[in-house]
């Protein structure tokens, strides 16, 4: 018997699925550790100490492109060929187009192509602001490390700023910290917040964050987003690679799914919310 090559739209599903696999793993861990900044939860220590021991790791801009940022490319490539090839059809048309509305899986197809679209928009939104504009930086005093953060005044800082051990600098009080200070912009309303611990840094830049309504709302829709994508890809992974074969254990699964869907978004809305009213 002549042997066949395997063809190539049936080898990238699979990269795909894979991929997905690994960032839905990726999504569960992200959403647990960012539930646990919601100051109410042992005043978010063990989301300090999680970001301190991450941002420990050797090669951390290494590692951070080759086990997220290598496979959400290659996830979002391959997604791309299948939104350009793939028409939605599950709303209602004038009857020059089939439409197939009444079938809730044709349903999830639509919204997992779209929830694609916000994923990809939020994603660029999530990195650049997180990881470039607000990220706490390093810096040496007195022959110590410190990581700062700039952030708008409230209520409530001056109190959590004692618990973390964080010093908050006003505009008044930048000049003490030296030359290296005097070009940094900063408004009336804003400090300069430094730690020895830089995950209390990250903690007090999202707590920033979400002290924004706009911010709150964005990372709402991200997350809802994110979640239903992640769990509508996972049960399609499933079937993908042959774990639920029968009607039984497919409805099953998808149950289960949506549970867990549930649950998920709960962190997410955890970490954020709090952060808001904290």
């Amino acid at each position: 018997m002549q042997d066949r090559a395997i063809p190539a739209a049936f080898f990238f599903r699979r990269v795909q699925s894979l991929t997905g696999f690994f960032l839905v793993l990726f999504l569960l861990e992200h959403l647990f550790t960012n539930s646990t900044a919601a100051l109410f939860l042992d005043e978010g220590s063990f989301f300090v100490k999680s970001v301190s021991i991450f941002q420990s790791i050797p090669y951390l801009n290494v590692v951070e492109i080759v086990l997220i940022g290598l496979p959400i490319l290659l996830h979002a490539f391959l997604g791309v060929r299948y939104l350009i090839t793939g028409d939605l059809n599950s709303f209602k048309t004038d009857g020059r187009k089939p439409a197939l509305y009444k079938f809730k899986r044709n349903k999830a197809y639509s919204w997992q192509r779209i929830t694609s679209y916000i994923l990809a928009i939020g994603l660029v939104f999530h990195i650049v602001q997180m990881r470039f504009l607000d990220k706490p930086k390093k810096v040496m005093l007195n022959n110590s490390t410190f990581y700062f953060v700039k952030i708008k005044k409230d209520d409530k800082l001056e109190k959590l700023s004692k618990k973390m051990d964080i010093t908050i600098y006003s505009k008044d009080e930048i000049s003490t910290l030296g030359e290296k200070f005097q070009n940094i912009k900063i408004k009336d309303s804003e400090v300069l917040a430094f730690s020895k611990n830089s995950g209390a840094a990250f903690l007090l830049e999202v707590r920033n964050t979400f002290k924004n309504p706009f911010m709150v709302g964005i990372y709402s829709i991200f997350v809802l987003a994110a979640c239903f994508h992640a769990m509508n890809g996972f049960w399609t992974f499933l079937m993908t690679w042959g774990f639920i074969i029968t009607n039984r254990s497919q409805r099953i699964s998808l149950s289960i799914c949506f549970w867990i869907m549930l649950f998920i978004m709960s962190l997410g809305f955890v970490s954020i919310w709090s952060s808001y009213l904290y």
